[in-house]
Order: C-alpha cells, then structure tokens, then sequence
C-alpha cells in the first residue's frame, strides 16, 4: 500500500523530534541526579566513620570539628542539589507529557486524514467501476 501524505507529516515529524529532545533532557537530569546521589552517599559514609579523638590537645578537637562541619555543609549542599534536580526532573516529566500528548493529537488528526483518503479512493475506485459496466453493458 501506497504512503499517503497528509498535512500533518511535518507537524508529526517535528513533535517526533522534540519528544527525542525531551527525552535526552530527562535522561541527562537523571544521570545528574544519580551522579549526585552517589556523591551524598559517600559523604554520608565518611561521616559516619568520623570518629571523636579520645586523646590529644584542644586543638585537635577544635580541627576536627572543623572537618565534621566542613563535611555536613557538603551533605547538605548535595542534598540541596538533589532536591533541585529533582525538581527540574519532575518539570522535565511534565514537559515531556505535554509533548506527547501534541504528538498523540497530529499523530491522530494524521491518521484520520490517511482514513479520509482511502475512503475517496475507495468511492472513486466504485465510481469508475459503474462506469465501466454501464459502459460495457450499453456496449
């Protein structure tokens, strides 16, 4: 069977394209985010095996509760991050349902086109087909 060409293959085509774009944005965002989660990971662990000095000076203490400090900023800082990418995601997400949806629509008005015009190759093909036998029949 013969492609039909509608005037919605191009808007189609288009919204194919921008669906494509969307979705290599979500799926950059979402790399970010697991990237990042690792990273709060880590931290977290390194946190979790900082341990008091149980001897030494002042100092040493006051050192290392400047490390401790240093490192829940950096927790927080990636927990910061996270919350923002994931906010981008879930803008990315709706983006993306947005797109689909437009293309769903041309993807059908597309469709309903195509149907148009088999329905009047059909009744054409009907057409020359009475004329033919009214031809061979006066014939």
């Amino acid at each position: 069977m013969a492609k039909f060409k509608t005037k919605f293959d191009s808007l189609v085509k288009l919204k194919k394209v921008k669906i494509d774009e969307v979705e290599n944005e979500l799926s950059k965002i979402n790399q970010s985010i697991f990237k990042v989660k690792e990273e709060l990971e880590k931290l977290k662990k390194e946190f979790s095996e900082f341990h008091y000095p149980t001897s030494g000076n002042f100092s040493i203490l006051q050192q290392f509760k400047i490390l401790q400090q240093a490192l829940l900023n950096q927790i927080t800082k990636k927990q910061t991050d996270i919350n923002l990418l994931e906010n981008q995601q879930n803008s990315i997400m709706q983006k993306l349902k947005e797109v689909n949806l437009e293309y769903e629509k041309y993807k059908y008005l597309q469709g309903e086109e195509i149907k148009k015009e088999i329905k009047r190759i059909k009744q054409k093909e009907i057409k020359d087909m009475d004329e033919i036998a009214l031809m061979l029949y006066k014939g």
